[in-house]
Formats: C-alpha cells, structure tokens, sequence
C-alpha cells in the first residue's frame, strides 16, 4: 500500500500533467470538450502557465513521496503537500461547478489523482478533508458567482431592471400601456449587473434590442421612451451585411444606481417622489 501512495499513484499523477502539458505546447489536449475551454477561459493568464506550475506540484509530490517511501523524511510533509493540493482544486473545481454546468475532465482527473493518493497514504486523515472540501463548497455557493449562459437568445427586447426602481416602473408601465412585449432581467443577478458594469453604466434601467444582426442598447428612462417616441412612425433600418452594435452611452441620471441597490433605490424613491 505504500508503494501505490507514495511511489505509483504520484508518478501517475506526474506523467498526466507533463502529458498534458506536452500535449497544450503542441495545441492539443486530452480534454477538449467546452467544459475544459470554460476552465481556461476563467483564468487571468493563459492555461498554459497552469499546466507548468500542474507539472511543478506533482513532481514535487512525487520527489517528497519517494523520500518518505525510503524513510528519509516524515509522512506529515507529503499529506500536507496533497492536503493543500487538493484544497487548491477543490476550489477549481467548486468555481467551475457554481459558474456553469460544464466542467473540465482534465481538472476532474487531477482531482481524481489528489483523492487517491490521500487515501492510499492515509485513510485516517481523509476525516479532515471531507470537511475542509464541504467548508470550501459552502463558501462558493454562497457567493453570487455570474453563470456563463445566454440570455438574449432570440429577438425582441430585454430590460435589465429592479423591482423596487421607480425610473423602471415607469418604463415597464410604458411597455404595458403600449403593449410592447419585452423581457425583464433583474439587476440583482451577478450577468446582468456584470453586463452593464461593463458598458460602464451605473444606472437602471437598461434597454437591449436585438434584432437580428443588430443590437441597440440604450441607458436610463428618458432615453428608452424617447426612442419608442421617435421610432413610432419610422421603422428600424439595419445593414445586412455586417451586424451592428449601437450603445447610447451618454451618462444619465434618470435610473437608479445599482452597486448598491438596496440602498440607492430609497433615495432614488424619494427622487420619484418628489417628480
């Protein structure tokens, strides 16, 4: 049992993350499904780095499990090097879980790996892992992780609003009185807030019309009636040839702030109150 944990399941290891990693350097991969291109896609630097310091571990935990094997050094520095190993891509893992229904089968291998080799070199430690891998699952599943799913899937109108806003109330009554069909996404959730976070508004409501190629997104209250108002007799003409991307990106204060909804949205009733 000794020779499995500390000499035959680590040299395993090792030549799966050195395969691996030969394999990136030569543009392929055991795992190339979406669920391995999401993992890569969810680093701050290229995969590749990934796999080197993948290659630097598991030699070490291969170097450090053939020391223990010849009684050179204690057990307690191997587990502890495969303890933190496996805390490192409990946390890979968890992330990619918690984002998107797709996983890596690499990552998952490696995880594979790391659990093997725990339990092959200690069965009496595993006691400790199962609740430092619970506790680091719990974390993640409390954090509002954006999930990488589509939300503009077919034509029509989107409105990234609040519930409790009154500059999005007044949109929506619009909507209802006029009787433009539209769907509502909720600024509350992490896609929609990171979204528009990212075209650099700070307010709500945001409008997004997707008409075929062509998408048009327009920021604050005022400025989405205005354009039904303008367009009512004067139909939307799009090139075909290329799609388009059309962003009124004026800075607007009619919408309510949403970094911090809750308490942004009390002032911005009082504004609406006041109106």
């Amino acid at each position: 049992m000794q020779k499995l944990a500390y000499l035959i399941l680590p040299v395993l290891f090792f030549l799966y993350n050195l395969g691996e990693t030969l394999l990136k350097l030569n543009h392929a991969s055991f795992c190339e499904s979406a669920g391995c291109m999401f993992a890569s896609s969810l680093l701050r630097f290229d995969s590749l780095y990934l796999n080197f310091i993948g290659v630097a571990v598991s030699a070490l935990i291969m170097i450090v499990g053939w020391r223990v094997y010849k009684e050179k050094i204690d057990k307690k520095y191997f587990l502890l090097l495969v303890f933190v190993s496996l805390l490192f891509e409990t946390i890979m893992l968890g992330y990619q879980y918690f984002a998107s229904p797709m996983m890596c089968k690499f990552c998952m291998g490696i995880y594979a790996f790391l659990l093997a080799i725990m339990i092959a070199s200690s069965k009496r430690y595993i006691w400790m892992i199962i609740p430092a891998v619970l506790a680091l699952l719990s974390a993640l599943s409390f954090l509002s992780i954006p999930k990488t799913m589509a939300y503009a899937t077919t034509d029509g109108i989107y409105l990234i609003q609040s519930p409790t806003c009154p500059h999005c109330k007044k949109v929506k009554s619009y909507f209802k009185e006029h009787n433009i069909s539209f769907t509502k996404l909720d600024i509350h959730d992490p896609e929609a807030k990171n979204f528009a976070t990212y075209l650099n508004f700070g307010t709500i409501p945001i409008m997004i019309r997707k008409e075929g190629s062509h998408v048009e997104i327009i920021n604050g209250d005022e400025a989405i009636l205005e354009t039904f108002e303008q367009t009512a007799s004067e139909p939307i003409t799009t090139p075909s040839s290329s799609p388009a991307i059309s962003i009124d990106a004026i800075p607007s204060k009619e919408g309510c702030g949403f970094f911090d909804i809750d308490k942004v949205e009390e002032s911005c009733e009082s504004e609406g109150d006041a109106h």
